[in-house]
């Protein structure tokens, strides 16, 4: 077992200089291995990067349907989310000396993104891959960083240093007297380098890792503590005792800490004691996080779900519990546990384990509503551990699935500029929508079945549509704002786009018809590579994403409106038609 050395609880302030020069004697190193292994080699490391499943990622909205409900909470569904998910990339685990590690932790940082491994079992054995997110359609693994006989729970991206918490093998660093230990890492424009000073900490492994402008502040998980450390020296300045610790957060000039018995503990910089929030109880070995919004606390608590409390009261706001897609209906209820939350702005990601992920949002009145969930569990059957959203990404670690890239699409980039003032749409949203007479509408609205367009019609708002079709058969259809289709759509006539759609079928722009996308257009959803057809013209300002397959044929064109424009495939191009002003991406 890997617990299998431990001492009292100490404040050990020990701080050691160790390189990969094996001949270095600071190190006490029996194993002789090398302090890092770095592989910085592209095309062995984009081996496991790969673009299989690319796709737009359904969120099943189970809230509004009754399936699950909230645990006494207030939180509702929205039938009208304001963004959607694809994912962009899978990133396999690596392997070192026939061990498969697993993905543990993701930090951000300008344009990279760092996922820590650790190894199941007896194995000490942690790494670091660093992910170049500069192009979200395209993100590439360009350097893998392998510590040999250190398990890496979590990490952190201080200015030019890379904080990883965990835990190292008796007898690997000089001095150690327990396993837990913070390592950092000296980052070079970013990229990890080969050499790193330590500080060991108290208890069997260091769970959690984080900063401020004065201090680096790491959590050891059971009979553990709170270290306050120097960042220049590593030496630790302060240690308060707190049993079973699981993650540490630092939010207007307080530090957070989670623990599984005792709640979150509120200190100051200095680890003062100042208030105790009682939150739900989570086992020791779990993985737990906690992040913010506003004046409120999220805090991940296994299978009793998602806690929101009051930062200044202390008091919870409210529970929410696991929503659990049909298809994962049969599962192991252990495997169903709230691991992590993350916060970006007013949305808020949720890591469910077997689960997947759920998606909320704070709105202007800092009510909470449900957007929907999705799991994994068709692509690799993999758990959710952890999740982190920054800017226009998500970033999940499944444990031995490894990373999942996704991209937040964002539905409502703009207020939408209409030709005209409309009137609200009055009219049934249950069957079929037949536009015979010209129209024009400004509403929200989703419609269950199929649309039909035989005349002029201007859209201005949202548009969801969850039926097989959408046909534009005459006339012009001016959609001005985002659109959400759940099938398919043929264009026979003429499409204007301005704003933002996702088409979750196909596209077909028949021979007389035009498609024009000002802003953004994402079709296909994950794993389904059905293809696009363009027989007449396509005309883009912006940028349109194709997850799918797309075919031109002879009579087909595309025609981009200025040098930023983008036409993106992830699947098979097949082109014998025109392209002017641009070329197409197709990634691999």
């Amino acid at each position: 077992m890997k617990q299998k050395f431990y001492l009292p609880l100490l404040a050990l302030s020990l701080t050691t200089i160790i390189s990969c020069n094996k001949n270095n004697d600071t190190i006490d190193d029996p194993k002789n291995n090398q302090s890092v292994v770095i592989d910085n080699n592209a095309s062995q490391l984009n081996a496991r990067l790969d673009h299989q499943n690319a796709g737009l990622l359904p969120l099943s909205n189970l809230l509004a349907s009754g399936k699950r409900a909230a645990n006494g909470s207030t939180v509702t569904a929205t039938q009208n989310p304001d963004f959607s998910l694809a994912l962009v990339a899978q990133v396999a685990p690596p392997d070192y000396e026939g061990n498969k590690l697993r993905a543990t932790h993701v930090a951000v940082s300008g344009n990279y993104a760092y996922v820590s491994y650790n190894t199941e079992g007896d194995r000490y054995l942690g790494g670091v891959d660093v992910i170049d997110i500069s192009d979200i359609n395209n993100p590439r693994l360009i350097v893998n960083a392998k510590l040999p006989n250190i398990d890496i729970s979590s990490l952190a991206v201080d200015g030019n240093s890379l904080l990883l918490a965990g835990a190292a093998d008796e007898g690997v660093l000089a001095k150690m007297t327990s396993p837990a230990v913070l390592i950092v890492l000296p980052l070079q424009n970013g990229l990890p380098t080969d050499a790193y000073r330590y500080t060991g900490l108290p208890s069997y492994v260091t769970t959690d890792v984080t900063f401020n402008n004065e201090s680096q502040y790491t959590v050891s998980g059971n009979a553990g503590a709170i270290s306050k450390i120097n960042k220049s020296s590593g030496a630790i300045e302060k240690s308060v005792t707190i049993p079973d610790l699981l993650s540490v957060r630092t939010y207007q000039n307080q530090v957070y800490v989670l623990s599984g018995t005792q709640g979150i503990k509120v200190v100051s910089n200095n680890l003062d004691p100042v208030k105790t929030i009682n939150v739900g109880q989570n086992p020791s070995s779990a993985k737990r996080t906690i992040d913010f919004y506003s004046s409120y606390l999220l805090a991940s608590e296994g299978a009793q779900g998602l806690g929101i409390y009051n930062i200044n009261t202390g008091a919870l706001d409210k529970r929410i519990s696991i929503p659990v897609s049909p298809d994962d209906s049969n599962m192991d209820p252990e495997d169903i546990v709230t691991n992590a939350v993350s916060t970006n702005d007013k949305r808020v990601f949720v890591a469910n384990g077997g689960a997947g992920i759920a998606a909320y949002q704070f709105d202007t009145q800092n009510n909470f509503n449900y957007i929907g969930s999705a799991s994994f569990n068709a692509i690799d059957n993999s758990s959710s551990n952890f999740v982190i959203s920054r800017d226009n990404y998500v970033f999940v670690a499944t444990g031995k699935g490894g990373l999942k890239i996704l991209k937040l699409i964002d539905l409502k980039p703009t207020t939408p500029s209409c030709n005209g003032t409309y009137p609200a749409f009055t009219g049934s949203t249950q069957g079929d929508l037949n536009v015979n007479n010209e129209a024009s509408y400004s509403d929200t609205k989703t419609f269950a079945s199929n649309v039909n367009i035989n005349r002029n019609f201007n859209w201005c708002g949202t548009l969801n549509i969850n039926g097989n079709s959408v046909n534009i058969n005459s006339g012009v259809f001016n959609m001005y704002g985002s659109i959400a289709l759940k099938q398919n759509i043929n264009v026979n006539s003429t499409m204007n786009l301005v704003g933002s759609g996702v088409i979750g079928g196909t596209f077909t722009v028949n021979g007389s018809g035009i498609l024009s996308v000002t802003g953004s257009l994402s079709q296909g959803t994950v794993g389904s590579k059905s293809t696009s057809f363009i027989n007449g013209r396509m005309v883009i300002d912006g940028e349109v994403v194709v997850y799918g397959n797309l075919t031109i044929n002879g009579s087909g064109k595309v025609e981009f409106a200025n040098s930023k424009s983008k036409l993106i495939v992830y699947g098979s191009l097949t082109n014998w038609g025109s392209v002017t002003n641009g070329t197409i991406t197709q990634v691999k």
